[in-house]
Parts: structure tokens; C-alpha cells; sequence
């Protein structure tokens, strides 16, 4: 990753567009499409689909202790 980068700035950012899990991953998934060469393109789609899935997910949750279903183990 390049050093000329505010990553406390993007922490901001991320925080005032509402994308906690985009704000947890992308240190990672930054680092593996450096070592990788992954265009712009797909690390923005990675962490875009993430985002999703863990919004759908937080979702689902929320949901089911709404209903007060006991889930199986």
C-alpha cells in the first residue's frame, strides 16, 4: 500500500458514509490486491459485496431476536 495515504482520514470517511464493515475489512483486502495486482475495480467490488453480505447478515440477526425465534445449535 502507498504511504502517501491518510488512512485516519479514510476511517472518517468511512464512518460518516456508514460502512462498518467496509471500514473493518479493507486494510486487508487492500493488502491483497497489492500483492495480487488487482485492478481498482475488483478491490472496490470486494469491498462492496462484503459490505452487503455483512449488511444482510447484521440483518438476519436483527430480525430474529425481533421474532424471539431460539435458534438451533
Amino acid at each position: 500500500m502507498s504511504n502517501d495515504f491518510d488512512a485516519t482520514r479514510l476511517s472518517l470517511l468511512l464512518n460518516d458514509l456508514r460502512l462498518p464493515a467496509v471500514k473493518q475489512i479493507w486494510p486487508s483486502f487492500a493488502e491483497r490486491s497489492d500483492k495480487e495486482g488487482w485492478p481498482a475495480a475488483r478491490l472496490l467490488m470486494a469491498l462492496a459485496e462484503h459490505e452487503i453480505a455483512e449488511r444482510d447478515r447484521r440483518r438476519i440477526e436483527r430480525h430474529l431476536k425481533e421474532a424471539r425465534l431460539l435458534l438451533s445449535p
